[in-house]
């Protein structure tokens, strides 16, 4: 009914049929169990069906890296440009993490990496932080594999082994925090907070970068706007301080990726704490100083 109502492939009721037989299987008495027997044959062909799927993500990886090789910047900012339909950017944006995330991890493919602007100071930028991550993902996976190894030595090694995976993604998260989370690429202004959320500006859209005052008002987030807008909608901080140094304002909503592009918002203005942001702003300038000059 449910295969039905949601009109989803047929053959997927293979997948529901299985799953019931194997807790069938390992949960019912042993009297009415030894029924469901015939499932661990069925472990062989679902053993096959996954080693392709290995093979092939594996293939895909490699295939990217390699094309990857000569990349300036980011290879999930060419994909946001092929898709006009928000959720068609944000499934590609999603699937562009993977070699992204060996991009930045292997410094050898991001040698070619464009020049960034400045630093922002976030926590995954912090080397204290990167191997409180990695410890944690090592002791994850010890003690997973010993919870596991009596029951199955071989899901023991692959829940491991997945979560020992992460070290990749952790990896590149740091280098990019800390090395490229500000930065531009194909006249576009490129801010990443952390390798999970990411925002796009073009050239065009940005209307003033400037030094964000202390004590600066910062539009009243709680006033409503003309439109009925509540104001800390347009408003995104990015940065871990209380007094942000850099703001950007847009010429129009601009979209900000999070979670892998799992979520999508828009917003009129920026601000960021970056280390040195009169750099940042003579960074931009000379940058820009070829293109429509902007206020600054």
């Amino acid at each position: 009914m449910i295969i039905k109502a949601g009109k989803q492939k047929a053959w997927k009721i293979v997948i529901i049929f299985s799953l019931s037989c194997a807790v069938a299987r390992y949960s019912y008495p042993e009297d009415i169990a030894q029924y469901f027997d015939f499932i661990l044959w069925l472990r062989y062909p679902i053993m096959g069906v996954l080693l392709v799927i290995e093979f092939y993500l594996m293939f895909m990886i490699v295939k990217g890296l390699y094309q990857a090789r000569n990349l300036s910047g980011d290879p999930r900012i060419g994909v946001l440009d092929k898709y006009d339909d928000d959720k068609k950017k944000g499934l590609a944006l999603t699937l562009a993490t993977e070699p992204a995330s060996w991009y930045y991890a292997i410094p050898r493919l991001s040698k070619r990496h464009v020049k960034s602007l400045g630093k922002i100071t976030l926590l995954s930028g912090k080397a204290s932080h990167f191997l409180v991550i990695i410890s944690s993902l090592i002791v994850i996976a010890s003690v997973s594999y010993q919870l596991l190894v009596d029951w199955s030595q071989t899901a023991a090694i692959m829940v491991a082994s997945f979560i020992l995976y992460g070290f990749i993604l952790m990896t590149a998260n740091y280098r990019l925090s800390r090395y490229y989370s500000l930065y531009v690429q194909d006249k576009k202004l490129i801010i990443n907070n952390s390798i999970f959320n990411l925002m796009v500006i073009p050239f065009a859209d940005i209307n003033t970068v400037s030094i964000h005052q202390a004590g600066e008002d910062e539009i009243n987030h709680t006033e409503i706007n003309s439109k009925g807008k509540n104001k800390s909608n347009e408003l995104l901080k990015i940065g871990r301080s209380k007094q942000h140094n850099i703001k950007v304002t847009f010429n129009q909503p601009i979209k900000y990726w999070g979670m892998m592009g799992a979520f999508v918002e828009s917003f009129e203005q920026v601000l960021i704490k970056v280390e040195q942001p009169i750099d940042v702003i003579n960074a931009f300038s000379e940058i820009n100083s070829a293109q429509q000059p902007l206020a600054c």
